[in-house]
């Protein structure tokens, strides 16, 4: 762990707080990153896809891991788990290339809009901060519904049952009971979705195009253009810093079941 994981970060901090021109340490490489529009501008950017994809992986996902774990018969629910599980066990390339196909202009969506409506209607949707949106949110509602289903699985069906016996009907039901005692495995997968989705380089550029781009990408494209270490690294550490605010929820969430154990 020191060697592939603090050593790397401990470097990287030392290489944010050079300045390349004399090799003294100061801040200067962190007040160039925001004074430069096109840093502040993907910087920003970056939070705000994470954010929607955080939005509609928890809206999605909540009802999603409800009907698996209490709509559908019980014998079921390990091939209804499967069959969310199976797509992401193809290779990641494969799968954003193949949603090219089928978000494209020319794709299988706009060929059947056509059919039904009998227009050229071009969606539009592909390269843009929505297809990105699209694509990463896929595998948060995955990573989030697979931990609401293990929070839920484990509810005491006795509660259900107390809920009906006093009155309550199922908006009480998943009020009082379902959210509160889920709200573990939601809270542990919008941070894993938050730190997959602020992190990730590929969907942004196969899905969302680059035209606009995140952090990542900015990170990548100062390395391969330049090779401004330096300018890599803070930004690399700005990274860390938003995952470690995003973590904070995540460590409160684990001292309270450890106190309440």
């Amino acid at each position: 762990m020191l060697f592939f994981f603090i050593f790397p970060i401990i470097h990287t901090l030392r290489l944010s707080f050079i300045d390349p021109n004399n090799g003294l340490y100061t801040l200067n490489n962190y007040f160039a990153f925001f004074a430069k529009d096109i840093f502040y501008d993907s910087f920003f950017r970056t939070l705000k896809l994470a954010f929607f994809v955080i939005f509609f992986s928890v809206l999605l996902s909540f009802p999603l891991a409800y009907f698996i774990c209490f709509v559908i018969h019980r014998k079921f629910r390990t091939f209804a788990l499967l069959i969310l599980v199976a797509p992401f066990w193809t290779s990641f390339t494969i799968r954003a290339f193949s949603w090219q196909l089928i978000l494209s202009d020319k794709g299988f969506i706009t060929w059947f809009i056509n059919l039904l409506t009998g227009y050229d209607i071009k969606l539009n949707f592909l390269y843009s901060m929505k297809a990105s949106i699209f694509g990463l949110s896929l595998f948060g509602i995955m990573l989030t519904t697979l931990l609401l289903f293990n929070s839920m699985i484990t509810i005491d069906k006795r509660l259900l049952e107390a809920n009906a016996d006093l009155g309550g009907n199922k908006f009480t039901e998943i009020k009082n009971i379902i959210l509160p005692l889920s709200m573990p495995g939601l809270i542990i997968g919008s941070v894993l979705t938050f730190i997959i989705a602020v992190g990730d380089y590929a969907v942004p550029t196969l899905l969302g195009g680059g035209f606009k781009p995140v952090l990542a990408q900015l990170m990548l494209s100062t390395i391969k253009g330049t090779y401004d270490l330096n300018t890599a690294a803070t930004m690399a550490l700005i990274l860390v810093f938003v995952i470690i605010i995003a973590c904070v929820p995540l460590l409160s969430l684990i001292k309270q079941i450890r106190f309440e154990r």
